[in-house]
């Protein structure tokens, strides 16, 4: 493979690999917390984009302000979500397979709804609309400030997120409730308002990762739908627990799909169609093979039970 291509992939797979932290993150923490893999996070990363779209469509060209907004819906959507849904399901003592159904069930009407809004307003495939410049240029390898907002902000996100479980009170409540739910009530923990700050923090991250894919690829109601399985492969890679191996995930899978992809592309001519399947069979081998992910070799990461 060129060198030059071999460039311009491995800076896909940095900027590609440092989204897919900041979702699979949201995957690992509704699970740890909620012992519940949310199907429905694909919409909350659509509503953070359509949100971010709507507002810089209306003038609002500040990407910090684009982003703030994407995290209030993200953030509302998740909450919402809880508040309506899985709340009522879980005082019920419902099955983990209710629940699972019950996150595909909000998909749907979140990802319907934002059908019906882009219809009645024209907003299919269009990027958000921020000024584009070209910061550097070198063969076919092209850095712009959507590059430069995407992948720090990203990165900065995701430290903060780690600062919040390892530094805060209610980081070490959301630990302790990942640990061990009926304990925590036994000890005081408010359990309630921990899982509506997760919510709210998991729908929040989801809605920037939206908003900054639609910075560089055009936004659709199906936009987070068709990235939720490689989320789901970071997280799983992850073994569904750990920040570090969450984020490690999250970036072993963006080299496959980009890196390796295009050096098989290169030396054997496999069609780039087959793409899809890398993150299906990372879940296979990593479920097949080693469960717990990389949670295991990086126990001191991040994770969110100890």
């Amino acid at each position: 493979m060129p060198p030059a291509l071999l460039t311009t992939s491995l800076v896909n797979t940095l900027q590609i690999g440092s989204l897919y932290a900041l979702m699979a993150l949201g995957i690992t923490l509704t699970f740890s917390v909620m012992k519940l893999p949310n199907f429905a996070h694909a919409e909350f990363v659509s509503a953070g984009a359509y949100a971010a779209l709507i507002i810089s469509l209306a003038g609002v060209l500040n990407p910090l302000l684009i982003m703030a907004a994407a995290f209030v819906i993200g953030a509302l959507a998740a909450l919402l979500s809880h508040l309506l849904v899985f709340k009522p399901l879980e005082q019920r003592q419902v099955s983990f397979y209710t629940l699972i159904l019950a996150s595909f069930a909000i998909g749907l009407i979140l990802r319907y709804l934002l059908f019906l809004l882009a219809d009645s307003f024209n907003l299919f495939d269009l990027r958000i609309a921020i000024p584009l410049r070209i910061l550097f240029r070198q063969d076919s390898l092209i850095l712009s400030n959507l590059f430069a907002w995407a992948v720090p902000t990203s990165l900065l996100l995701v430290f903060l997120l780690t600062l919040l479980l390892n530094r805060s009170p209610l980081g070490r409540e959301m630990r302790a409730l990942a640990n061990n739910p009926s304990l925590a009530r036994v000890i005081g923990i408010p359990v309630e308002r921990v899982k509506n700050a997760t919510w709210l923090i998991v729908g929040g991250l989801a809605g920037v990762a939206g908003a900054l894919w639609g910075m560089q690829t055009a936004v659709n109601p199906l936009m987070g739908w068709a990235a939720i399985i490689s989320v789901f492969a970071a997280a799983i890679l992850g073994g569904l627990s750990s920040f570090s191996g969450t984020i490690l995930g999250a970036y072993v899978v963006a080299f496959s799909e980009n890196t390796i992809m295009l050096f098989l592309n290169y030396s054997f001519s496999l069609d780039l169609a087959y793409k899809p399947a890398i993150p299906f069979i990372i879940i296979i081998a990593v479920l097949l093979i080693r469960p717990q992910g990389f949670s295991a070799l990086l126990r001191r990461g991040g994770d969110l039970k100890r």
